[in-house]
């Protein structure tokens, strides 16, 4: 017994050594240099961005052949109050910040390199999540931790997000792109929302194609108004954007009253997404908890919100067929840009959410799934 133990020792610290081998020289990237090579990932920092915990956020880049830019916002969860804030549901301190981009980059969804896809030669501006605040905070939030002890939340994401933008404008020679790709999941799917129009203006304001695709981002809450303000101290030209209870409506509809049929506005669900289900019943009824009748509420909520999508000219993949996680209940799986089934066609849709994409860059703007909200499950 005492050899089997000194065997397993043995190859325990062999994986923990080429795990730390794997981190040191596979997943960490070198800094942006001016004129960086075309293909290859490079981390972006400064002094100035930080996680929600302080410490050091980096935000990642490659440049690509084409002269066409992917705006890519991780998601992770969200920090609306003082009970979430104690709560580490946004990637800050199990994952390291490169560990997670790799994971984003490699795992096979729409920022990775897959041979074939139309975005493969794009630039690629990637933040990973790690601030609670949808990528669009700028303040402290003062809480009391499980032990009783005050802390402060960094809700730094739009620090983190401008101060990046900055620095590769400054450096990597993207400045005028012929199309753009705003995006993200989850929480990066409302920071996508979020923060369209300040990329537009402020960074990418020539672009022919101009792009939003939010994936697997819908909550219903009153208080998103407050949230931004008060909580995540968001600027105030975004938050004011913030007039009801949708989120993602409400800066989808800024985005088609600003720039009209000059931008294109795409949406992306599961039918009775597990994850975003059982918060919105956090945000219902303050249980993080979830059985088969949220997820009816979610599906319904989906199915009111359409018609409100189309009267602001956003395109809509709505999807099912993938479970949630391996739970036997009928909730549908949470994302699908970061997953390689992005790029495999629905039997239903008879296409992908990535080709929907691409055709949608070229301004081919069509709806695929939308009578699956009626679907009984």
């Amino acid at each position: 017994m005492k050899k089997v133990l000194k065997v397993l020792g043995v190859i325990l610290a062999a994986i923990l050594v080429i795990a730390l081998l794997i981190y040191l020289f596979v997943l960490q990237y070198p800094n942006l240099k001016k004129d960086p090579t075309i293909g290859k990932w490079y981390r972006v920092t400064t002094s100035e961005m930080k996680t929600s915990e302080g410490g050091k956020y980096r935000a990642f880049f490659k440049k690509g052949s084409e002269n066409k830019v992917m705006v890519y916002f991780a998601g992770g969860g969200v920090s609306i109050n003082e009970e979430t804030a104690r709560d580490d549901t946004y990637n800050t301190t199990e994952i390291f910040i490169d560990m997670l981009a790799n994971v984003t980059m490699n795992m096979g969804g729409l920022a990775s390199d897959v041979e074939g896809s139309p975005f493969e030669n794009w630039s690629i501006i990637l933040f990973p999540y790690a601030t609670g605040d949808f990528h669009a905070g700028t303040g402290e939030f003062h809480y009391i931790d499980h032990d009783g002890k005050e802390k402060i939340l960094y809700h730094n994401g739009y620090v983190n997000y401008t101060q990046t933008m900055q620095k590769v404008l400054e450096l990597a020679g993207i400045s005028d792109p012929e199309a753009v790709v705003v995006t993200g999941y989850s929480a990066g799917g409302f920071g996508a929302a979020l923060l369209a129009d300040d990329i537009f203006t402020n960074y990418f304001p020539t672009a022919e194609s101009k792009n939003v695709l939010v994936d697997a981002s819908l909550l219903l809450y009153d208080d998103w108004h407050t949230v931004a303000t008060d909580v995540w101290q968001t600027p105030k030209e975004i938050s004011d954007k913030l007039t009801g209870s949708n989120l993602t409506l409400d800066c989808l509809t800024a985005l088609h009253e600003k720039y009209g049929d000059g931008v294109h506005l795409l949406f992306d669900s599961s039918t009775r997404d597990g994850d975003l289900a059982k918060v919105q019943n956090y945000l219902d009824t303050g249980v993080m908890d979830v059985t088969e009748k949220e997820a009816d509420i979610y599906q319904q909520i989906l199915k009111d919100t359409i018609p409100q999508f189309k009267e602001n000219g956003v395109s809509l993949f709505i999807w099912d067929g993938v479970a949630w996680y391996d739970d036997p209940r009928n909730m549908t799986a949470h994302t699908i840009i970061a997953t390689p089934a992005v790029w495999l066609p629905f039997e239903e849709q008879e296409q992908s959410v990535a080709g929907w994409l691409a055709d949608a860059v070229n301004g081919d703007l069509k709806d695929y799934g939308l009578d699956l909200v009626n679907k009984e499950y």
